[in-house]
């Protein structure tokens, strides 16, 4: 049976359900500069929880101070699990008084950072952003081999955007607090942005039979478990953080133990439900902030065109009213299978007023409004409508939803592309969050209509609606939990459009 990792089971990792859960750490709590509205404060607090930071001031951590490179031999060091025990290192400014030495001497045996032609480590030196690129590259295994190629590196992989207009500013000093965002981003993918999909590969929990293991939310036992995992459960297993994974394990992302992984499905009756111990943790701010974020706690309101006395457009046997609750129904079993909660304006034969609509969206604390429509008139072909200028703030949001949307029924149907249009539509006029209206084609066109009909190319649509919403959170929300959803569907994100 092929393993990751050689560790023998632990008690630290293996736990009963009675698991204490440790307290999330805050940054704000333990550090006077670093209030809750400051840029790092939400990595500055996922590094506190397991006793990465390293700084010289006992209430404070000099966020835009330089990094040396002792801080950061020891910062690295802990992230990926090498030994800080204080030690005679091999350089003479370096000796066992120095709180770092056991990190310098083990990053350095690691090939992570190196000293110098002298015989010196010069510890106190400051680092430069193309040197801590170098570092990350080196710790976390993507070994590039110039400071070029980890700046792209880190830059491809939501690491880092650079300091604009493509340039890393390599020579530009490194600070303190932006070391902490880059090293959280190389340690948790849901931090990062605009990062490029992960690949996966599929592997089993391999615990003893009566045994659980923690699923926590970072790569120690310090931090929480969110779940309970039992022999046999497959999981998605991304990359490496020293001797843990980052992964995928029923529907959340966190870290295990590479000693309870293996390759092989293990033999099992059964395999027991994961039990959930805490919710995940939502990161990256309130619902809606672009960049590192999660889909958790994000609502998607789905409106059903017309109903009730309303019927809208019918034709050729069908009444759109039908179509729009139909389709609109059918995008639920996809929306359950990603962290998204969805709520429709209404799912039997009813007429929500327009007013009703948008304030039930309002009271859901929707995230996204999507209002689904069939057209008429004689035409033929797909169109989406936002609205600018109108009392919705979110114009550009609403135009990147609406583009995304645009693309994938263009996709599931192939229909004649009518494009994505500015228009003063109620529910995209009034609402208070980013808001489209799909005309998926024309009920009173043969063509169009055979589409319409089709439970085959309802259901096809109803997906299309989900992707389209999954490509938004990607390409314009940055939210980095959403790459490893798309396979569920047999799909991958879309290209960039906006």
């Amino acid at each position: 049976m092929k393993k990751l990792g050689l560790l023998s089971a632990s008690s630290l990792l293996l736990l009963s359900l009675s698991t204490f859960q440790p307290r999330e750490a805050d940054a704000a709590a333990y550090f006077t500069d670093i209030p809750t509205h400051h840029r790092a404060y939400e990595e500055i607090t996922y590094l506190s929880q397991s006793n990465i930071l390293s700084n010289d001031h006992s209430n404070k951590f000099g966020p835009d101070e330089a990094m040396t490179r002792a801080h950061a031999a020891s910062m690295i060091g802990e992230a990926v699990q090498l030994s800080g025990t204080p030690t005679n290192s091999r350089f003479t400014d370096v000796t066992i008084s120095n709180p770092a030495s056991g990190y310098i001497e083990s990053s350095v045996a690691r090939g992570i950072i190196k000293g110098y032609s002298d015989g010196t480590f010069k510890p106190n030196k400051t680092l430069n952003r193309g040197e801590m690129a170098v570092l990350i590259s080196r710790a976390f295994g993507y070994n590039s081999s110039t400071t070029t190629a980890a700046a792209n590196e880190l830059i491809t992989k939501g690491i880092s955007k650079g300091i604009g207009k493509g340039n890393f500013g390599t020579s530009q000093l490194m600070k303190r607090g932006d070391f902490a965002i880059f090293l959280t981003r190389a340690i948790n993918a849901q931090y990062r942005e605009g990062a490029a999909p992960l690949q996966s590969s599929q592997m089993y929990v391999n615990v003893q039979d009566n045994d659980s293991l923690n699923f926590r939310t970072g790569p120690t036992t310090d931090y929480m478990a969110i779940k309970k995992l039992f022999k046999g459960y497959p999981v998605e297993v991304y990359y490496k953080v020293g001797d843990w994974v980052y992964m995928k394990a029923d529907g959340a992302y966190g870290f295990v133990h590479t000693a309870y992984i293996s390759s092989s499905k293990p033999s099992v009756s059964s395999v027991k439900d994961p039990v959930d111990l805490a919710p995940p943790p939502v990161i990256g701010g309130s619902p809606g902030i672009s960049g590192g974020g999660s889909l958790v706690g994000q609502t998607i309101i789905i409106d059903p065109g017309h109903g009730g006395t309303d019927g809208g457009s019918a034709a050729l046997g069908l009444v759109e009213k039908e179509i729009t609750l139909n389709v609109s129904m059918r995008t639920q079993k996809y929306f359950d299978k990603t962290p998204l909660a969805v709520r429709y304006t209404r799912t039997t034969d009813v007429y929500p007023s327009l007013v009703g609509r948008v304030n039930f969206a309002k009271q859901q604390k929707g995230n996204l409004f999507v209002s689904v429509h069939a057209n008429a008139g004689g035409g033929t072909g797909t169109e989406t409508y936002y609205y600018a200028a109108g009392k919705n703030p979110h114009e550009k949001e609403s135009k990147a939803l609406a583009t995304y949307m645009q693309k994938r029924m263009l996709q599931a149907w192939g229909l004649k592309d009518r494009g994505v249009k500015n228009k003063s539509l109620h529910v995209t006029r009034e609402n208070s969050m980013p808001a489209v209206l799909l005309e998926l084609g024309f009920i009173d066109t043969a063509k169009d209509n055979s589409y319409l009909k089709s439970p085959t190319y309802r259901e096809a649509m109803a997906k299309a609606i989900v992707l389209g919403t999954l490509d938004y959170y990607y390409n314009y929300e940055g939210l980095t939990d959403v790459a490893g959803l798309y396979s569920q569907f047999g799909s991958s994100p879309s290209p960039r459009y906006h």
